[in-house]
Parts: C-alpha cells; structure tokens; sequence
C-alpha cells in the first residue's frame, strides 16, 4: 500500500508544471484627454515596457480635443507618439472626438488608429477584457 501512495504522489507532483504553461500577460488600458501630460504618458508606456518587457499588452486610447494634436508636422509630438508605437503600444483615438473636432485622418501621425467606438465605450470594453485603466 505504501508503494502505491508513492506512485500516485510521484505521479500527481509529474503532472503539475513547474513552470506555467502560458506566461500571464498584464493588460493595460492608458486614458489621455490632457495635451500636457503626453511626456508622462511616454514615460509610462516606456517604464511598463521596460518593467514588464512583452508580457504587457499596452493600450493607449486618447480622446478630447488633444486628438487635434495627433497630426502630423508637430516633430515634438510626433517623437512621444512614435515612441509609444515603438515600444508596443497601440495608440487609438475617438472617433467622436474625431469628428466634433472635425479632425483630417489622412494627416494623423503615422501608426495612430481611428477606434471603431467611442473612447469611453473602447475603454469599459477593455476593462471588461480585463485591461487594468490608468488614466494619465
């Protein structure tokens, strides 16, 4: 009987992971309607990357009249954005904002998306994906 308790133990210990199968990936949602705060922005994309490396999936989903910023031609503006977008985050913006602000999507900076949903609506969509929100 002792034998079969060692087998069934030695059995039970080979079927459990030492490691876990899939690495579990943070999702993170960050909220911009703030110009001023585009460089703290940059900073927590960069940091989460750095922190994390690939097992954070980044969101960025940017709304209010800061959309109007998102052209192209403004170097400074354009440098942060590209560096969100280089270190893996996906940049979105409203399309209401979009819209209100009568907003030319043919001169957006390179890589930045129009969302198919409001902001709002993009960010408790993610939320109830589980992305954890932070708003900058």
């Amino acid at each position: 009987m002792k034998q079969f308790k060692r087998i069934v133990i030695l059995f039970f210990f080979l079927l459990l992971p030492s490691t876990p199968l899939l690495a579990e990936e943070y999702k993170v949602v960050f909220h911009l309607n703030d110009m001023a705060k585009l460089p703290n922005l940059e900073k927590g994309v960069i940091n989460l990357r750095n922190s994390l490396g690939d097992d954070v999936d980044i969101q960025v989903v940017i709304n209010g009249r800061v959309v109007t910023s998102m052209l192209s031609g403004n170097r400074l503006v354009e440098d942060k954005v590209q560096s969100m977008l280089n270190n893996g985050a996906s940049v979105g913006l409203c399309h209401n904002a979009i819209k209100t602000h009568n907003v030319n999507t043919n001169l957006l900076i390179e890589g930045v998306s129009v969302l198919s949903m409001g902001g709002y609506i993009t960010i408790l969509d993610l939320q109830k994906k589980g992305y954890v929100y932070i708003k900058i």
